[in-house]
């Protein structure tokens, strides 16, 4: 699994700890004072993105602020230019209802996602 930062807005690392394990690529929230959790309630707010795999407990890596990433981390059917929103198991997936959209898909070619971060 991967997730590239080709042209990242900005980064977020140190301000705070993660709430349960959570894996690269998963989108996140925040849970409380300097902490975050995995996010796997679509109508929630999003932070940004874990940037590895981590423990509960541990101060995570998280991409935020916008930019242009590729992934192989994401569910369903998603094709150019659909929005994307957080799914129920914390991945990026197409955005449906009125639920909050943290993304935009640009291509997706050979299970591989190449998407606008809005968050």
């Amino acid at each position: 699994m991967f997730l590239n930062a080709d042209h990242p807005n900005g980064m977020s690392y140190g301000d705070g700890y993660l709430q349960g394990d959570g894996s690269l690529g998963q989108v996140v929230k925040i849970a409380g004072d300097d902490l975050f959790a995995v996010n796997t309630d679509p109508a929630a707010r999003s932070f940004g993105l874990l940037m590895k795999d981590y423990k509960s407990g541990d101060m995570p890596g998280i991409y935020c602020g916008g930019g242009i990433y590729t992934t192989d981390v994401f569910t369903g059917a998603i094709v150019a230019g659909d929005a994307l929103m957080v799914g129920v198991d914390g991945k990026l997936t197409k955005q449906t209802g009125v639920n909050p959209q943290i993304g935009a898909a640009i291509s997706v070619s050979g299970g591989v996602l190449k998407f606008k971060l809005l968050i």
